[in-house]
């Protein structure tokens, strides 16, 4: 054991007895040594005055403080260096050297061997002599000994500095060349300082080595020695704080301070009169101080004109100062929040970190104190300029002018209204004679062009097809100077016509949605795969907010009934499945409300009258509604079908729009690539214009920089084209698949294309759970990454490198869902089919209803789906002997039926019979030995499993959830040797069968997921034999006696611990209690993996209790809450510190009046009052909650809320946001109706700032 002490600043130190492994010659040792009886004798001031001879470096006296018992020895002693320089006595082994070894001259050793009436003594006596004299003393006179070690200490720090200032130099050089970036104010303070400190060093050295030496040794001049010493130490410590002052590599250089206005490059071509005007007219409503004048909305036809005329706006203020910032950001293809915001701080020069509400405190603290005009071009969207970090209020506020100008096309115009605009501008197409003008300037011909007998004709019919664009007046005017032939005139006039025919026709469009009262159908076709529904989301957008928008995905095989489940659902109705019914309940809701039906790709006729559109459609004259249905179409006949008034086709891309669509998915960095550029030109080429063609190829070509790549890619588009289609359709299709298949080729697995080709089984434009899909992979085979959470993180990650590659699209409100674009699926099915041969080894009907006479090739089928087709019976069944994937899911079909199917199924692997009408598991199943995944849930009449079902020895994926097993006899379970997840209720079987399930369970060597529920009764003291499977989800249902349960018993579980990741309770009608209480006894157990839980239907539930315990504890990473039908529950604030929680879903609660405050009295839990509330929630939907005032008390916070949903709250009067803490992050507020909209009594601000976001039901 070490003790240490401090007296007076010399360091007191007990050393341990044993020996260092470091030993030099005795002899070497004993020169550096006088005898123990001398230092003895002479004291300390003896030792001192006697014994250094030579510079003393530091003066340290070490001393054993437990008591001598040896006499001290009077001869000379043998001492051992234990470490550095210090060393240790032979004999008494309590010595200490102090000095430095290195010196050639002697230094002090102290040695203090005292015998044991001496060790109390020597020590007080030190302390009481040295200690007042030591800082005054010691200190200072140890720098006549040490100017040779500070010296050299210095300039050792010197060195080290200086390859930390010669770093600091090359970097400012290099951003100064690669960056055009300028020192920071850090940086040049800190090089200054280290210039000054190496200069010091310099000269003191120099002073150093002009010492006059005596006899060439010696330096006797102690006062010169003194202040050299001194001089190195102090400035050595200045060094030392220097280098730890050095700025760090992102603190070196900064990009150059922003100017007060950028200058933009403007179209040289004149600008016409009209446009001078419009041009005044706006720069008079910017500079203006009035204060009510604050956003200036512009619109026109022609983009680039547009832009032309902004950046005019923007340089008419280069030679004035009346603002100190002018910012414009450029047309972008997502005018959204987060690329604005991005604009905006490129232009003002700072970082591109942090979220959307980090980013908009910046902004905003940036131009709080600024005048500032933001112009911002061709907005297609509402933008929420609060959210972006504009200060508010705007307008000319405290002699600070606050100015915005957006853009937008002519279709456009109506986002200025949801934006606030006060004074709105269009910009309409030149009239004729200001259109012919702009054209002659531009052409630049001598004299009058239009009265040229060869070509004034000509120059007349394509100004007129150009329809008065400036910007296209200017570009055909340049590219047709000097031309005489006659052909190149028609050429471009053609060009023209077919360019500006399509966008007439499209503003016309939006145009008649909005004011022709005759106007009932309007119909938009082309080929698939060209936009037709990227035009029909677009159009959607616009109206969206603005009446009753309805989108219904039409597909092959639609009907009357299945428009109108879609309806339906869209407006969150409930039919009965009876046409006339729900036709009846269509109208009526629809009857007296302006709406806008959006009919996608539909393939025949449909009577939308026996749907129950309110009929005639257009606008209804007495009260002004609109009822309007657009539908997209492949073919023309459609609309005949339809009675379309107005048909619009959507072409295919020109060549420029096209190669700036397939550079944006490929990226400039491998564009521009050597050799490259061209190559992919003449790709672009190839794919004729086609969207989808080009987006998936040109995401596939992203990073390919090899040239043979790029001309394989080349032949296979090629060969794509290679097809006489003669306007077949069916081989128009056939060519659209072979140039989005080569985005399928070059998936880099074969993994990957198995996984992408059976997203095909499920029915057109269905939105596919991503947990769903994981589950068929696994069960398929494609993934299989050895414990079940890595396999579902593979899938997902799968999932993803399919979207990335514009092959798969997420979908669903929180992107838990996928989907298939209609012509990618068809593509599938095609690849699938033996590329078109129709070779029988797929066939998919899903979702196309109770057909019944479907001819299914059964004796050569290998995949067949029938999913999602009510069917009651199959049509005739051959031998299925090539069957390995049968997909039945939520049929009507019973144990009969799949019966008779399976006898002759002996290669089956996957088998799905998921929500049908079985009432028993059929013998014939069970003799199906090859089977790998098996999917019985949701089969209510199931109650028996049969003892021959343990012959499923290959069995790996077995799904029994919600079915009324209640009998399961012993030796089924274990006989499944291979089975590694299990899905299974066993509520209504007899304890002894649950807990022998359990126990077999647990003797399967490759069990990887169990999903289990049982009841609150004996279910529960079951779990016990449950403890060691890995559980990944549990149900706990349905009691009939207990009226609370103890959730914290559960955590004495494993599974609860480490593999649970969904926990249910539901179904409960007594418990009014659930607990969470730690006793003191207890280990404190968490729900280490839990993701997601869901209390539903717990009726009786009034009290969440915590004692000896926190949420944050219990649940550190639930991220999904859901709680339902819970009438009797009066709040949820323990919810607010859950550190991970993302989504909350409260519904049919009955009694709460305020979901959520810190101030609850059952808020029994300490210290959570520290934490931030929801730090990661982003989803928060409030449904039927009928006493609801107020969602949380004004100390609640939501920083991360991106979508609040609340429907059916009648009473709610305010929300938990005012203007010192608004939801900076939320995207979405969707509401019941405008009238629970208006009764919000909120802060002057924030429903302006609110008002952008609100969507209604």
């Amino acid at each position: 054991m070490q003790t240490e002490a401090r007296v007076g600043g010399v360091v007191v130190d007990g050393g341990r007895a044993t020996m260092a492994a470091a030993r030099r010659p005795e002899q070497q040792q004993q020169r550096h040594i006088g005898t123990a009886a001398h230092l003895a004798a002479g004291g300390l001031a003896g030792v001192v005055s006697k014994t250094c001879t030579a510079p003393l470096a530091r003066l340290t006296i070490l001393f054993q403080v437990h008591t001598f018992s040896a006499a001290l020895p009077r001869s000379r002693l043998s001492y051992v260096r234990i470490e550095g320089d210090i060393f240790c006595c032979r004999a008494c082994k309590f010595v200490a050297w102090v000095g430095s070894s290195e010196h050639t001259d002697y230094y002090l050793l102290a040695l203090l061997s005292t015998v044991a009436p001496f060790g109390d003594w020597c020590g007080a006596t030190i302390n009481t002599i040295i200690s007042p004299f030591y800082n005054r003393f010691a200190k200072h006179a140890l720098y006549c000994f040490t100017a040779g070690s500070n010296v050299r200490d210095h300039m050792t720090e010197i060195e080290a500095l200086k390859l930390k200032q010669a770093g600091v130099q090359q970097k400012i050089r290099d951003d100064e060349h690669t960056l055009e970036a300028v020192p920071t104010e850090h940086a040049t303070l800190w090089l200054e300082l280290a210039n000054t400190a190496v200069s010091e060093a310099a000269a003191n050295h120099q002073r150093y080595n002009q010492r006059y030496p005596l006899c060439g040794c010696c330096y006797p001049n102690f006062l010169e020695n003194y202040k050299i010493s001194k001089r190195a130490d102090e400035q050595q410590k200045q060094v030392k704080l220097i280098m730890s002052t050095a700025p760090g590599d992102n603190n070196i250089s900064h990009a150059p301070y922003p100017r007060r206005v950028e200058s933009m490059i403007v179209d040289p071509a004149p600008i016409p009169p009209s446009r001078w005007v419009i041009l005044r007219s706006a720069l008079q409503f910017i500079v203006s101080n009035d204060p009510s004048e604050r956003i200036v909305g512009m619109w026109g036809p022609d983009k680039d004109d547009n832009t032309n005329l902004l950046k005019h706006i923007n340089n008419s203020f280069l030679e004035q100062s009346l603002f100190d910032f002018v910012i414009f950001a450029p047309s972008h293809s997502d005018c959204s929040v987060t690329n604005i915001q991005s604009e905006i701080i490129s232009r003002l020069g700072m970082k591109q970190d942090g979220n959307e509400a980090t980013r908009a405190t910046r902004i905003c603290g940036q131009l709080e104190n600024k005048n500032f005009l933001l112009i911002v071009d061709d907005l297609d969207q509402n933008l929420n300029l609060r959210a972006v970090g504009i200060p508010y209020p705007l307008g000319f506020v405290g002699e600070k002018k606050r100015k915005v100008v957006i853009m937008s096309l002519s279709g456009y115009r109506s986002v200025g209204n949801l934006m606030g605009v006060n004074k709105h501008i269009e910009l309409p197409i030149l009239q004729e004679k200001e259109a012919r003008e702009l054209f002659r300037q531009a052409i630049n011909y001598q004299g009058d062009v239009y009265s040229d007998p060869h070509i004034g004709l000509h120059a007349t019919d394509l100004v007129h097809a150009i329809n008065g664009l400036p910007s296209e007046l200017v570009r055909y005017g340049k590219s047709m100077r000097g031309t005489m032939d006659a052909s190149s005139w028609k050429v471009a006039i053609d060009d023209a016509a077919s360019k500006f025919s399509r966008l007439r026709s499209i503003e016309d469009t939006l145009r008649l949605i909005e004011d022709d009262p005759t106007l009932g159908i309007i119909g938009i076709w082309g080929p698939g795969g060209v936009g037709k529904t990227h035009l029909l989301k677009k159009i959607k957008g616009i109206f969206r907010g603005r009446m009753t928008v309805i989108w219904v995905t039409a597909s092959k095989e639609c009907s009357v009934l299945k428009v109108q489940t879609q309806i339906l659902d869209d407006l969150k109705m409930k039919g009965d499945g009876n046409m006339r019914n729900q036709s009846g309940m269509i109208r009526g809701f629809l009857e007296n409300k302006s709406f806008l039906l959006l009919l996608d790709d539909l393939w025949d006729r449909i009577d939308l009258e026996a749907v129950g559109l309110p009929i005639p459609l257009g606008i209804e004259p007495l009260n002004k509604f609109k009822r309007k249905v657009v539908l997209t179409t492949r073919f023309t006949s459609v609309c005949g079908g339809m009675e379309v008034k107005k048909q619009i086709q959507v072409p295919y891309l020109r060549e420029t729009e096209a190669w700036d669509l397939f550079r944006e998915k490929v990226g400039d960095q491998t564009l521009f690539s050597p050799g490259i550029e061209d190559r992919a030109r003449i790709l672009v080429t190839e794919m004729k214009g086609l969207p989808l063609a080009l987006v998936t190829v040109g995401r596939a070509m992203y990073g390919k920089f090899h040239l043979d790549q790029w001309d394989s890619a080349i032949q296979h588009m090629k060969k794509s084209c290679c097809i006489d289609t003669n306007e077949d359709p069916l081989k128009m299709e056939e060519e659209v698949f072979r140039k989005i298949m080569f985005s399928y080729d070059n998936l880099k697995s074969g993994r990957l294309k198995n996984c992408f080709l059976t997203c095909a089984l499920w029915p057109e434009d269905w939105e596919i759970h991503r947990e769903g899909l994981a589950q068929c992979w696994i069960g398929l085979g494609h993934v299989d990454e050895g414990d079940i959470q890595s396999s579902y993180t593979k899938s997902y990650s799968l999932m993803s490198d399919l979207i990335g590659a514009c092959l798969l699209e997420g979908c669903g409100e929180s992107n838990d869902r996928v989907k298939l674009h209609d012509v990618v699926r068809d593509m599938c099915l095609w690849i699938s089919c033996g590329y078109g041969q129709n070779n029988g080894d797929w066939f998919v009907r899903a979702g196309v209803g109770p057909y019944e006479n479907l001819s299914i090739p059964w004796s050569s089928a290998k995949y067949i789906s029938l999913m999602f087709n009510s069917m009651k019976k199959l049509p005739f069944v051959g031998d299925p002997l090539e069957l390995r994937v049968l997909c039945l899911h939520r049929n009507n079909l019973d144990e009969t039926i799949i019966g008779g199917l399976l006898v002759n199924s002996a290669k089956l692997t996957y088998l799905d019979l998921s929500n049908n009408v079985l009432k028993g598991i059929p013998k014939a199943l069970c003799h199906l030995t090859e089977l790998i995944h098996l999917d019985l849930s949701n089969n209510w009449g199931i109650e028996e499993v049969p003892h021959s079902f343990g012959n499923l020895i290959k069995l790996k994926f077995l799904y029994l959830q919600n079915n009324r097993i209640k009998i399961m006899p012993k030796e089924v379970i274990s006989r499944l040797v291979a089975l590694e997840i299990i899905h299974v209720d066993v509520m209504w079987v007899s304890d002894s069968i649950r807990s022998n399930v359990y126990r077999e369970l647990g003797t399967l060597n490759h069990l990887k997921e169990v999903v289990t529920s049982v009841g609150l009764w004996g279910g529960w003291t079951s779990l016990h034999d449950a403890a060691n499977l890995p559980i990944r989800s549990l149900s706990l249902e349905a009691s009939a006696e207990n009226n609370e349960i103890h959730l914290y018993d559960i955590l004495s579980l494993d599974f609860a611990q480490t593999t649970l990741y969904e926990l249910y309770i539901a179904h409960d009608q007594d418990l009014t209690d659930i607990t969470l209480i730690r006793m003191p006894e207890q280990q404190p157990y968490s729900f280490g993996i839990l993701s997601n839980l869901m209390m539903r239907s717990l009726e009786a539930l009034t009290t969440i209790k915590w004692m000896g315990t926190s949420p944050r504890s219990i649940f550190p990473r639930l991220t999904r809450l859901e709680v339902s039908r819970c009438t009797k529950l009066e709040h949820l604030s323990w919810a607010m510190y859950l550190p991970c929680l993302e989504k909350l879903d409260v519904s049919a609660n009955f009694i709460m009046r305020e979901a959520f405050t810190r101030y609850h009295l059952d808020n029994v839990w300490s210290g959570q009052e520290i934490f931030q509330t929801f730090p990661c929630l982003k989803h928060l939907c409030l449904i039927g909650c009928d006493t609801l005032v107020t969602i949380a008390d004004p100390d609640v916070t939501f920083p991360s809320l991106e979508v609040l949903k609340i429907r059916g709250s009648p009473e709610l009067k305010t929300l938990p946001f005012d203007m010192a803490c608004l939801p900076q992050s939320l995207k979405v507020l969707r509401m019941d109706d405008t009238e629970s909209w208006e009764q919000l009594e909120l802060e002057e601000g924030v429903k302006s700032f609110l008002q952008p976001k609100l969507q209604l039901f």
